[in-house]
């Protein structure tokens, strides 16, 4: 019976992780991003389609003549999966005794945030000088307003990005610097009301997105703007070896198509029912005009 109730409790703490790291991950769709419920391996390829920055130029057919047949302005970016990051836990029948629902909840979801973090923190490592080039905006967080958003709007712009599906990730501090500008203030008068909210609308174009975990990369990085061309991420179920013996290893969906592992088994040695929650991702660098930096210095 004990045993029964541990296993339903591992399912309401692994749906909550799945919970916490579908929210947590969710700046990746600011990218090229292919998720799948398929089983994978380490070293597994992936390949993902990404639109190219420059197309074709405009043809004149000639009297009489043929069309002369351009390719598709697109490409592919192999992606290699590397090794599983993963959470875990292991409950006894007294912890299940003595722990709410909600308690039980609340731990899954903060798990599944780390697992995303770590994630996040991993991919968004590729966001260099070196790989995307000069900044966009240089300056201190207190110097960031909707004008330096603009500016960084009239960048991509001359990039020729398309107007659909830019984002613009910021720390905190950047966040809070536009949270106090007027023209944020006063979104009131269009129907938007950023001061109860505490979100940032729609900006030159951009859909704002806070972030806690921008690695500063050794070059002061605190924001930058996607088209989703500049880093291409594939995650994948990552499946046991044939021949396993745990009790349950199976595929976790959440919405939008986010998928994590889950192994399950008793420890007879320690009477606990043990769970370990793990995605097997990879990432490559796509475009090189795909993305804007933001750092402080």
């Amino acid at each position: 019976m004990a045993n029964s109730i541990t296993g339903v409790d591992n399912d309401v703490i692994s749906n909550s992780v799945l919970e916490g790291y579908t929210a947590g991950i969710a700046p990746m769709l600011a990218f090229a991003t292919d998720f799948s419920d398929a089983a994978a391996q380490k070293g597994d390829r992936v390949s993902i389609m990404r639109d190219n920055s420059a197309i074709d130029a405009t043809a004149t057919k000639a009297v009489g003549g043929a069309y002369t047949i351009q390719d598709a302005d697109s490409d592919s970016v192999e992606v290699v999966l590397g090794s599983p990051k993963y959470v875990s836990w292991g409950l006894d029948d007294v912890e299940v005794a003595n722990s709410s629902v909600v308690t039980l909840e609340r731990f899954g979801r903060r798990k599944g945030n780390a697992l995303a973090q770590s994630i996040l923190t991993d991919i968004w490592s590729e966001i260099t000088a070196a790989n995307f080039g000069g900044a966009s905006f240089t300056g201190a967080a207190s110097t960031f307003d909707e004008d330096s958003v603009a500016d960084i709007a009239e960048d991509c712009d001359s990039g020729d990005w398309s107007q659909d599906d830019r984002y613009l990730v910021l720390s905190p501090a950047f966040i809070t610097a536009l949270r106090k500008t007027g023209a944020i203030k006063d979104t009131s008068g269009y129907g938007f009301n950023a001061i109860m909210s505490g979100d940032i609308p729609m900006l030159h174009g951009f859909k704002v997105i806070m972030s806690t975990i921008i690695p500063g990369n050794s070059e002061n990085l605190a924001g930058f703007a996607s088209d989703g061309a500049g880093i291409a991420a594939a995650f994948r179920y990552l499946a046991p070896q044939q021949g396993h013996k745990y009790d349950v290893a199976e595929a976790l969906v959440g919405e939008g198509g986010q998928t994590l592992g889950k192994r399950e088994w008793y420890s007879e040695d320690y009477g606990n029912r043990r769970c370990v929650i793990e995605s097997v991702y990879g990432y490559e660098t796509g475009i090189g005009t795909g993305i804007k930096r933001i750092v402080t210095a």
